[in-house]
């Protein structure tokens, strides 16, 4: 439920980019507006971050989300108190929470169109409507829609115009007591004059991107993938660096062979995974181990530098083609405790309960990572 927060209060802040949890008493014909800011805009590009912290019970639980502009098409016309919007955009949410790292998801928007009134008191502007639209993971956010208040900047001889807000706030929760504290960093810049997004080699991108999406531990497809940022910026440039960015989160794309123990006891049978596999993504170890004869199959994650109890992520043991999860039935579950993640060094133990789809259990015991890679 955090998690759907917090992505409700990121989309807020795209419909006029900041989030508020009282309306405004909104009036456009008390408010003035700015001859500046009269006429058509047209969308240079858009970033938004949302970094937020739930303390419930002495728990925290973190969630980083990155959401920015990949193409556009799209203006912003003002009128005396009114304004209009058309065209299209896209644009990639990235998020990590508790430090695993969700894929990046492009997503194209087309043919949206809006309009809405404002009014302008110093270098803020009030709008009662929103910018934009957006989608994410099928939800609607078209109930978002509402007051708010941004700072603007006019520049460049009249030719550019920025929305931007920095704001954190701390919110406790009256049934819960959870307290939850956001900071909340968001840009969009807009000039006059067309916006030329005319590049071949962007649509090749972002086939590849949603081919790589789909299996990021797929080597192939992430040089594939990279190859195609490159060339992107060969043939179209990248001004904010943010293909650049993409790439150094890729890597070198090798999957890194690793040394070491990797092994897990349940019942009689011990097992080694003699083959062992990591690879490293945007802070996040992940590794794989395959026993002699490929019949027993370990995966699991754990974020660089995490150490301590149950920091071990999205853990899956594969006997004969059956997977087994951790268990949270509440008698002898999964745990593990982690020493070292940092410095190509993985050091960990795990133990207790793993359930199959069907309901069969397997107790674990003696599970063993010490590996160097």
């Amino acid at each position: 439920m955090k998690k759907l927060l917090a992505l409700l209060c990121l989309f807020t802040l795209f419909f006029a980019f900041t989030c508020e949890n009282e309306p405004l008493d909104f009036d456009p014909e008390t408010g003035g507006t700015d001859a500046a800011l009269l006429g058509e805009w047209n969308l240079s590009g858009f970033e938004v971050s949302l970094n937020t912290s739930t303390d419930f019970q002495g728990v925290e639980i973190t969630s980083d989300l990155e959401v920015y502009s990949t193409t556009e098409d799209y203006t912003l016309n003002f009128a005396a108190n009114s304004y209009t919007t058309n065209g299209s955009y896209s644009y990639v949410a990235e998020i990590t929470a508790n430090g695993i790292v969700i894929p990046a998801e492009p997503y194209t928007l087309d043919n949206v169109s809006g309009s809405g009134s404002y009014s302008v008191n110093g270098n803020e502007i009030t709008v009662d409507g929103s910018f934009f639209e957006f989608t994410f993971e099928g939800m609607d956010f078209s109930e978002l829609d509402g007051e708010q208040t941004v700072t603007f900047e006019i520049s460049d001889n009249g030719q550019t115009l920025t929305f931007s807000q920095n704001e954190t706030t701390t919110e406790t929760d009256a049934t819960t007591g959870a307290i939850v504290t956001s900071t909340q960093v968001s840009t969009s810049v807009w000039t006059r004059g067309a916006v030329s997004n005319d590049c071949e080699a962007e649509a090749a991108t972002n086939a590849a991107a949603a081919a790589y999406n789909v299996d990021t531990e797929n080597e192939d497809l992430c040089v594939a993938y990279r190859e195609a940022l490159e060339t992107q910026i060969t043939e179209c440039g990248d001004t904010d660096g943010s293909l650049q960015a993409l790439i150094d989160d890729l890597g070198d794309c090798a999957s890194v062979s690793s040394n070491g123990t990797l092994s897990v006891t349940t019942g009689t049978l011990n097992i080694e995974f003699v083959d062992q596999t990591v690879t490293f993504e945007n802070g996040t170890i992940s590794v794989n181990g395959v026993s002699q004869g490929g019949n027993y199959v370990i995966n699991f994650q754990v974020a660089e530098g995490a150490t301590g109890t149950d920091v071990i992520q999205n853990f899956v043991l594969t006997l004969n083609g059956t997977d087994y999860f951790p268990s949270t039935q509440g008698f002898d579950d999964f745990t593990s405790d982690t020493s070292v993640s940092s410095g190509n060094i993985l050091q960990a133990t795990f133990f207790g309960l793993v359930e199959s789809n069907a309901g069969a259990d397997l107790s674990l015991t003696q599970g063993m990572v010490d590996l160097t890679y």
